[in-house]
């Protein structure tokens, strides 16, 4: 008979040994390879070459960055050649790397000793690198090592380096038996008091040259390097510049009385700037908005400017010695007569006045009326009933000097008839058959002028203008055969 179970707590169940053994040996696994390997095992990472002809101290576990961030870690450096040929390893967690990115190996301290390499990823437009794919020479750099730079420094640095330390000893060390404090070193400590506001200053420039927009200093990095290297060809030119720059120095130093007056002027122009500055500032909208309505005006500028040129260049030729003596005689016989020719327009521009008023106010209005003649008004102004009445009497002239194409018969006529004299010819006139008697001359007749009509001594324009529509009687006429009605 078994025994009954205990009726206290259940017991929890235990592991197996076995199974215990095994998670003591996978941790101790994973534990080693972490230390060996730095990385997590079974994480996922992608292995990619860099060849470079210096891999200077570059070893295995050194750091992998991108923009400062850790993303991987070299794996190991071999021998490929004349090259190196860097292993290293990028967490999936990276940007993807294309085609076009570049390594650059980068100290990590000051004085070298330690190295990481900056990765670049590319540009997005460029296709993405595989796995186990190599970043050729071309598109790596490596840091410049302190030999050499000490390697530059050859023996005619060496010696140029000595006397630039020799010439600040002197000009910060005291002048003869001078005391220190009017020696260079003094005159840099009774400055320092101005240097806050001057490093303030800079500090604003330095931020300026941050640049607005990405990419600014990168831009001026370029400039920058693009002078550089110019300078570094022309080593010759850039020597010959240090040596008029300490031929300029040394006579700086030989009249430092008037340098320090000049320097004493900058510093009162110095002061006086920023006034100034503020004044132009506080002028530039309104020069912006001069220099607006000048843009057309400036854009058509040229052709004239081109134009005025070729006037000058002509008055210069009329104006040149071999012509000079004849254009200043013909001026002078100009200038004589000019004095008696504007003597005459002063009498005849009064009299001329009088005429164009009359001719304003009296011809020129009765040219514009319409002259009233019954059921004949042409509803036309008088001018042009002149002009049309022209060639009427250019066609009738030959009728009144007996050379028209018409016979003339001579006829007895009743007492409606009427005869008269019309510039020396006599003339005749019947009324109709059927019709009314004679009414005298139409349009009708505005009356005859007397001797008290006329002043001569008044002006025209003050006149009082005559009407065309006057009643006055029709002219004189005789009846044909009879007397004066």
């Amino acid at each position: 008979m078994r025994a009954p179970r205990p009726t206290g707590p259940r017991r929890r169940r235990r592991l197996h040994p076995l199974a215990v053994t095994g998670l003591v040996v996978l941790v101790t696994a994973a534990i080693t390879f972490y230390a060996f390997d730095r990385r997590l095992p079974f994480s996922r990472s992608y292995t990619l070459y860099a060849m470079v002809s210096n891999s200077v101290n570059v070893r295995g576990g050194d750091p992998v960055r991108i923009a400062g961030i850790d993303v991987g870690q070299v794996d190991g450096v071999t021998a490929s050649g004349d090259a190196s040929r860097i292993r290293f390893s990028l967490d999936r967690s990276a940007l993807r790397v294309h085609r076009d990115a570049t390594i650059r190996i980068r100290d990590r301290l000051f004085l070298e000793g330690s190295y990481y390499l900056q990765l670049d990823p590319g540009t997005p437009a460029a296709p993405a690198m595989p796995d186990g794919a190599t970043i050729p020479e071309s598109r790596t750099s490596s840091p410049v090592q302190f030999y050499q730079v000490l390697s530059t420094f050859t023996r005619p640095v060496r010696d140029s380096l000595a006397g630039l330390v020799e010439a600040l000893d002197q000009g910060l060390g005291p002048a003869g038996a001078g005391s220190g404090q009017a020696s260079g070193a003094g005159a840099f400590k009774q400055a320092a008091p101005q240097l806050p506001p001057l490093l303030s200053d800079t500090a604003v420039v330095a931020q300026a040259l941050q640049g607005t927009a990405p990419g600014d200093v990168g831009r001026l990095l370029r400039s920058s390097a693009s002078v550089s290297g110019t300078l570094a060809q022309s080593s010759a030119q850039l020597a010959g510049l240090v040596r008029g720059l300490g031929e300029t120095a040394s006579a700086l130093s030989s009249s430092d009385g008037a340098l320090a007056q000049t320097v004493s002027g900058l510093d009162q122009t110095i002061q006086a700037a920023p006034p100034a500055l503020s004044a132009v500032d506080r002028s530039l909208p309104a020069v912006i908005g001069l220099a607006r309505p000048l843009a057309p005006s400036l854009r058509v500028a040229p052709p004239i400017i081109d134009r005025l040129t070729a006037t000058a260049s002509q008055l210069a030729a009329v104006l040149a010695p071999g012509q000079r003596q004849a254009l200043v005689q013909s001026l002078r016989a100009t200038f004589e007569q000019l004095p008696a020719i504007l003597t005459q327009f002063s009498r005849a521009f009064p009299i001329g006045k009088q005429i164009t008023d009359c001719l304003q106010s009296h011809l020129l209005p009765i040219f514009n009326e319409t002259v009233p003649d019954g059921s004949l008004s042409t509803g036309l102004p008088v001018w042009q009933d002149f002009v049309h009445f022209l060639p009427g009497v250019a066609g009738a002239s030959g009728s009144f000097d007996a050379n028209g194409p018409y016979p003339r018969v001579v006829l007895g006529a009743g007492s409606d008839s009427l005869s008269g004299s019309f510039a020396g010819q006599q003339l005749l006139s019947t009324p109709p058959p059927g019709g009314s008697s004679l009414q005298g001359a139409r349009p009708q007749w505005v009356g005859d002028l007397t001797p008290n009509d006329f002043h001569p001594e008044a002006q025209c324009a003050s006149q009082p203008l005559p009407s065309l529509a006057s009643d006055a009687a029709p002219p004189d006429l005789t009846p044909a055969g009879g007397s004066r009605p």
